[in-house]
């Protein structure tokens, strides 16, 4: 009876498991050009649009932006399709990315002074990064 009721439960946790893996998304679609990958915590545009590299901190978007506030890998790998930026405080800062999806251009990294004076988005887009 015990034997039968540790079997259960290890079988029923296991399954649990499984649901709760098999529910997480691995990616989410911003628009059909860019999409986040949970795996690789990192941003990504098809064909030639740049991507944003590790470590996404958090981001918000809607239909016309995405807002990304970023710490770089403190071990910076040279991303083939993002090589024409840098980040000019250094590794150890937070930065900041906006995508316009509907002009498909990426804008950043930028600190929070250059985010916060960025004529790209709306005081909304602003608010809501702040938040985060």
């Amino acid at each position: 009876m015990k034997i039968k009721f540790v079997v259960f439960s290890i079988l029923f946790a296991m399954v649990c498991l499984f649901i709760y893996w098999g529910s997480q998304p691995y990616t989410i679609k911003f628009s059909k050009d860019f999409y986040y990958d949970y795996e690789s915590d990192s941003v990504f545009g098809n064909g030639s649009l740049v991507d944003i590299p590790p470590n996404i901190i958090d981001f918000t978007y809607d239909k016309k932006f995405v807002i990304i506030k970023q710490q770089p890998e403190l071990v910076y790998i040279d991303y083939d399709r993002n090589s024409d930026y840098s980040y000019k405080a250094g590794l150890d800062e937070i930065y900041y990315w906006i995508i316009s999806l509907r002009e498909k251009k990426v804008y950043g990294p930028m600190l929070l002074e250059e985010y916060i004076t960025s004529e790209i988005k709306t005081r909304k887009h602003q608010a809501a990064c702040l938040v985060m």
